[in-house]
């Protein structure tokens, strides 16, 4: 069983059904035949209270499938929550859900205790039936959200006193508010001297899978480039011809500390690399970034490899969102030297810190290997706030 239970008021209805037995007795006693129907009648109500006590709640199940609600700061969704009962009905519970701050109620009555939100829904379910109902939530601020508690109070149906069924195992449901994203001005210029999957015309490389038509043969052109079909077609010999491909790539290398502590522009750094994220996922461009907030694993600081796509773009976010000014800090030249240790220079690495004199040394060297731009907090980058 997923619930714990909770049961008040039911000493009261003991204490009901004792006094109904003496009553019953004492009427057979004395030969009051309408009061012992009476009593009989009230008995059997006591009774049938007792056995619904006892067993409503125990075939109801909250269906727990994991399943997580993307939201940006102002924007809206709903947490979907499904029951099923298989046992007793229930009448006029009530459903009381509290979650993270970091969202809100959208538009119906909460209350706030501490750093959660609690709403309150009136519930019924009947035997064999499914119920699922919508919580509407808005994003507050960057984080992750998760439902603390989700409880039902099942008020007794003829006496005071309820039944209160607490889901115990760690529900998967939860909501992730991203940072915010704002327009980026900088343009993300490829390199035409690497080989890569960007189409520039004015690139040195070809794509060999991607042939693009014929021109005539010339001397130099490579024996297995030639088109034999057009050349058997056109009488003269044709050669095949490529799209034009380039490289751009990105790396984002971002600190957020000063020697062991957390800087007062986490946020705004935060939303910066997630601004220029979003960019390079519109423009198709591969990306990747450090940040010197420490991390268990192989890294140690927190660091999203090099990648592109949908997919990719969500695990930059999530990762981006979930971190915290709690969090410790590693020497940014630590994970500088980390980097120029362990991974491959793409064709551009933005650097955004405050500090950037102090790691000129090795800055310098990376500047003869890639398109180095330093950023700061005073110019972070050609982003528009308008």
């Amino acid at each position: 069983m997923n619930w714990n239970r909770h049961g008040s008021g039911m000493r009261n209805a003991k204490f009901y059904i004792d006094l109904l037995v003496f009553a019953l007795i004492l009427s057979f006693l004395f030969k009051q035949f309408v009061l012992v129907a009476v009593v009989s009648f009230l008995l059997l109500v006591g009774l049938v209270q007792i056995i619904y006590y006892r067993n409503v709640g125990k075939k109801f199940e909250f269906v727990n499938d994991k399943k997580r609600i993307r939201l940006m700061t102002n924007t809206s969704s709903d947490f979907t929550l499904t029951f099923h009962n298989k046992g007793l009905p229930i009448w006029n519970a009530v459903l009381t859900v509290s979650f993270q701050t970091n969202i809100e109620p959208n538009g119906i009555p909460n209350t706030t205790v501490g750093d959660f939100h609690e709403v309150k829904i009136p519930f019924s379910i009947g035997y064999n039936k499914s119920v699922s109902l919508k919580i509407p939530i808005k994003g507050v601020s960057r984080g992750l959200a998760k439902i603390k508690q989700l409880e039902i109070q099942i008020p007794h149906p003829l006496t005071d006193g309820s039944i209160l069924l607490e889901f115990k195992p760690y529900i998967l449901i939860d909501a992730i508010v991203f940072p915010n994203i704002y327009t980026i001005k900088d343009n993300i210029a490829p390199s035409k001297l690497k080989q890569g999957d960007l189409v520039l015309n004015s690139s040195l490389f070809d794509d060999p899978f991607f042939p693009i038509g014929t021109r005539e043969y010339e001397p130099g052109d490579q024996f297995h480039h030639i088109h034999w079909k057009a050349s058997a077609k056109t009488q003269q010999l044709q050669t095949k011809v490529f799209t034009r491909v380039a490289n751009v790539s990105v790396l984002f290398v971002v600190n957020v500390g000063d020697k062991f502590s957390v800087l007062a522009d986490f946020e705004e750094k935060l939303e910066w690399l997630a601004s220029y994220v979003d960019a390079c996922y519109k423009e198709d461009i591969p990306f990747s970034f450090a940040i010197n907030i420490r991390t268990t694993g192989k890294v140690p600081f927190v660091y999203l490899p090099l990648g592109s796509g949908d997919s990719h773009r969500i695990q930059a976010m999530e990762l981006l969102s979930v971190l915290s000014i709690a969090h410790s800090i590693i020497p940014f030249d630590k994970l500088l030297a980390y980097l120029d240790l362990h991974e491959e220079l793409p064709v551009a690495t933005y650097v955004m810190t405050n500090n950037a004199h102090k790691d000129t040394p090795l800055l310098r060297q990376w500047e003869q290997r890639t398109n180095v731009f330093y950023k700061s907090s005073a110019d972070v980058g050609g982003i528009s706030y308008g």
